[in-house]
């Protein structure tokens, strides 16, 4: 009843005329705290809390997140709605010092934790390709609101501090993935080492695109990315091989039983077929190349933070028992292994499609 009273009370300072009745919990993020909140009359609203120690400048990542989502709307793309307060802000401050922001229900809409058929991982394809599309031409500063979020040589600085304050008990447990991480080094910075020397350009890109994160219609068919908070710029090798990490990986991410693990080539045909004729027009011939590799290097990245939060003793990421963290980490390594047992055959595909699209 405590937190109900809170949520009411936190729903009222927003600019709706629509009485609280009750509210969900959506359990599907690891970060921030979400919730559905059901209205009298029938048009509900969802109503989240920032994690103000992930997000030290909070306010920036929902500022990023109005300026994109007003961006889309003057261009008709349908996309979520953000509600103000009374006092014309965005967001209110908690007794906590969090800050909450409120969004329209899209009705009749639907999210997927897991992708259960092609045309699925098609339309996903789709609408992320729309995104990067329709964002291409926005000309406003965005905020890095998780400095070095996707930066290969960040994490693995990360990683080597975690190494040297581990307990013995958590690095002799992790032994296996800690040397598969040191193993692969240099093998993983190639897209970053792209980034840096301009061979791909910047773009405003989504940098969470896991498959719960795109909003589905009744019929199967998306409808607009969700949860914008990492929204900034990146490449679109980050939201591509970010989404076929999640697409792909036939078991849930923190899946401990190895040979459940594998990587879905139906899926990943799919996906790029959507992607690619949505982005075709707006990609260059070097970003194309990059594009195979990036599905590696997304699912390692993963893999080796989660593996730098179990040797931190749990840190960042919400766990729900003690070798969780490292349980996921196992998860992502495996899979950056099957991936690459179909490297020859992700590298054709994606090559063949892009030339199929463009002529």
């Amino acid at each position: 009843m405590e937190l109900e009273k809170k949520l009411t009370t936190i729903f009222n300072t927003f600019q709706t005329e629509h009485t609280f009745k009750r509210f969900e919990t959506f359990n599907s993020g690891h970060i921030n705290d979400t919730f559905l909140i059901i209205t009298q009359e029938d048009i509900n609203y969802v109503l989240q809390r920032i994690n103000g120690t992930i997000f030290k400048k909070a306010s920036d990542v929902i500022e990023n997140k109005i300026k994109i989502t007003q961006h889309l709307s003057k261009k008709g793309i349908q996309t979520i709605r953000f509600i103000p307060t009374k006092e014309h802000v965005f967001y209110i401050e908690d007794a906590d010092k969090n800050l909450w922001n409120l969004s329209e229900f899209i009705k009749n809409s639907q999210t997927f934790l897991k992708v259960n058929s092609n045309d699925i991982a098609y339309q996903a394809g789709l609408i992320t390709a729309e995104f990067l599309t329709q964002t291409s031409d926005f000309e406003s500063d965005l905020v890095e609101t998780l400095p070095n979020f996707h930066s290969m040589s960040f994490r693995f600085q990360e990683f080597q501090e975690a190494l040297v304050s581990a307990s013995k008990t958590r690095k002799k447990q992790a032994q296996k993935w800690i040397d598969f991480a040191l193993l692969n080094k240099e093998k993983m910075m190639v897209l970053e080492n792209a980034i840096n020397q301009k061979e791909i350009p910047s773009r405003v890109t989504h940098n969470d695109t896991k498959i719960s994160n795109i909003l589905f219609d009744s019929n199967n068919k998306a409808i607009c990315l969700i949860d914008l908070d990492t929204v900034m710029k990146g490449c679109i090798h980050f939201d591509y091989g970010d989404a076929l990490r999640t697409i792909c990986n036939t078991a849930e991410e923190d899946e401990a039983t190895i040979s459940k693990i594998n990587f879905n080539i139906d899926y990943f045909k799919n996906y790029t077929e959507g992607f690619l004729k949505n982005l075709a027009s707006n990609i260059s011939k070097q970003e194309i190349n990059y594009l195979p590799i990036s599905i590696q290097i997304m699912t390692f990245i993963m893999g080796l933070r989660f593996l730098t939060d179990y040797l931190n003793n749990d840190v960042y990421y919400k766990t729900k028992h003690p070798k969780h963290n490292l349980d996921r980490a196992s998860n992502q390594f495996t899979l950056v292994q099957k991936i690459r047992q179909q490297q020859h055959e992700i590298n054709s595909f994606v090559k063949s499609t892009y030339m199929s699209v463009c002529h």
